[in-house]
């Protein structure tokens, strides 16, 4: 049954990120509207906005660490200086 297949898939998914844990892999997943960090953050686009520049607008892509090195930067859209 459809329900089944959601059980299994959330289970199976819940084991990836426990392996993914134990193996010191964490997600990049910055807040909107904190500061933009070029050593964890990619920018994509800078848009007209009322935060302050160099502020994270909007999340396109979570990122990852491996033991505190980047695997793939988050990819972000950056409010524009005014």
């Amino acid at each position: 049954t459809p329900q089944q297949i959601r059980e299994g898939a959330e289970a199976t998914l819940r084991q990836l990120k426990s392996a993914l844990e134990r193996n010191k892999v964490l997600a990049i997943d910055p807040a909107v509207g904190s500061k933009f960090d070029p050593h964890q953050h990619q920018a994509i686009s800078m848009v007209p906005a009322e935060q302050e520049a160099n502020t994270i607008v909007s999340v396109l892509q979570k990122g990852y660490l491996i033991a505190d090195r980047v695997l793939r930067p988050a990819l972000v859209t950056v409010a524009a200086p005014q």
